[in-house]
C-alpha cells in the first residue's frame, strides 16, 4: 500500500468513526473531523461523542500525527474524501465536482485574458469549490505564486459551503462564503470575474424566474439560463466570464432562441466543446462558455471556436494552448 493510501485510510476510519457515533452523514463526519484536527481538540455537544469515541479518536488522530502532513497532503486527502461524501451521501448529480482536467482549460484561458492585478472572482454555484480552487492554484503557479484573488462563492446548500469552507482553508485560500439562492440579488459586490459549473435543470421559484428575461412563457424555466441572465446584470462591465454550460443551449431549438439575445448583450469570447468520451451520452454533453460584458476597453473581436480532443491524451492540451495562442495574438494585432 502506498503512503497516500495508507493516510487516506487512516483518514477515512476517523471519519467512519465519527459518524457512527454522531450518526450524522459522511459529509458532516468529514467537516467535523478536519475542524477537530485543525483545533486541536474534539469537539464534544451534549454529550457526543461520548467518552469512549473521544478516547478512541484521540489515539485515531495522534497516530495521524496532523501537523506534521503536508497542506498539499491534507488537500488531497480532503478532495478524495468530499468526492466520497458526494457518492455516499447520494447528492443531486448537479452537486458532482468538476473534472480537474476542464479547470486547466478555464485557468488556460483566464490566464491569456483575465490582467494580472487584483481581481474579484465569484463562483455563483460553488458546491464543494473544487472546480475555483483548481483554477486558482494553477493561476497561481502560473503567475509566479502572485496571489492577486480575491473570492467569493455562493450556494444554496450549506453542507456544501462547509466542505469549500474546509477545502479553502486547507488550500491557504480566503475566501467570502455566502448561502443564497444565485437567482436572488448577490451579497457580494459586482466582480471581475465569474467562474461556475452552471447546475442544470429546472428553477422552482416561478415567481421569482418571472424577473428574468429567459423565463419560461409556462411552467418552471431553466435554472441555467436564469443563471447567465444573472451573471451578466452582476458582472462589472467589461468583467467576464468562464462558464462551463449544455451544449444544448449553444445551438439546436434552445440556441436559436437563446444565443441571439446572448450576442446582443455582451462580446462572446469562446466556445471550447468539451470532448465527447467526458460524458456518458450526447444529451450531457457540455462546452466552455467564456464572454464579456459590454464596457470600456471591452470590444467584439473574433470569438475562438474549437473542440478538444480526448484529454485522456496529454497531446490534447499542448494542441489546445497552441490553438489559443495563435488566436490571442491574432485578436490583440
Amino acid at each position: 500500500m502506498g503512503k497516500f493510501e495508507k493516510l487516506f485510510n487512516q483518514f477515512l476510519d476517523c471519519v467512519q468513526t465519527l459518524q457512527k457515533a454522531l450518526n450524522v452523514s459522511f459529509t458532516e463526519a468529514l467537516v467535523e473531523t478536519f475542524d477537530n484536527l485543525e483545533q486541536g481538540k474534539i469537539k464534544v455537544e451534549n454529550g457526543a461523542p461520548d467518552e469512549q469515541t473521544v478516547a478512541e479518536l484521540s489515539k485515531k488522530y495522534q497516530s495521524l500525527d496532523y501537523d506534521e502532513i503536508s497542506q498539499k497532503d491534507k488537500a488531497q486527502v480532503f478532495t478524495f474524501l468530499t468526492l466520497k461524501a458526494i457518492n455516499d451521501d447520494g447528492f443531486d448529480v448537479n452537486k458532482m465536482p468538476t473534472p480537474p482536467a476542464i479547470s486547466t482549460v478555464i485557468a488556460m484561458l483566464m490566464h491569456k485574458l483575465v490582467k494580472n492585478e487584483k481581481v474579484e472572482i465569484v463562483d455563483p454555484t460553488i458546491g464543494t469549490g473544487i472546480l475555483l480552487f483548481s483554477i486558482i492554484s494553477q493561476l497561481k503557479a502560473l503567475n509566479h505564486s502572485k496571489d492577486n484573488y480575491q473570492l467569493v462563492g455562493i450556494d444554496n446548500d450549506e453542507e456544501m459551503l462547509n466542505l469549500a469552507d474546509v477545502a479553502a482553508h486547507l488550500n491557504d485560500f480566503d475566501i467570502e462564503l455566502y448561502c443564497q439562492d444565485a437567482l436572488m440579488p448577490w451579497m457580494c459586490s459586482n466582480p471581475d470575474v465569474v467562474v461556475s459549473d452552471l447546475p442544470i435543470g429546472y428553477y422552482p421559484v416561478d415567481e421569482n424566474a418571472k424577473k428574468f428575461e429567459n423565463r419560461a412563457e409556462k411552467g418552471h424555466s431553466f435554472a441555467h439560463l436564469l443563471l447567465i441572465e444573472q451573471i451578466i446584470k452582476n458582472l462589472k462591465p467589461a468583467g467576464y466570464a468562464f462558464l462551463v454550460v449544455p451544449k444544448s443551449i449553444l445551438s439546436g431549438k434552445i440556441g436559436a432562441d437563446f444565443m441571439p439575445w446572448l450576442t446582443k448583450k455582451l462580446y462572446l469570447k469562446a466556445i471550447v466543446e468539451l470532448p465527447d468520451d467526458m460524458f456518458k451520452n450526447k444529451f450531457n454533453q457540455k462546452s466552455i462558455l467564456v464572454f464579456q460584458n459590454h464596457g470600456e476597453d471591452a470590444k467584439a473581436s473574433e470569438v475562438l471556436l474549437t473542440k478538444l480532443d480526448s484529454l485522456k491524451k496529454e497531446e490534447a492540451l499542448i494542441r489546445f494552448n497552441v490553438k489559443l495562442n495563435e488566436w490571442y495574438t491574432k485578436i490583440n494585432h
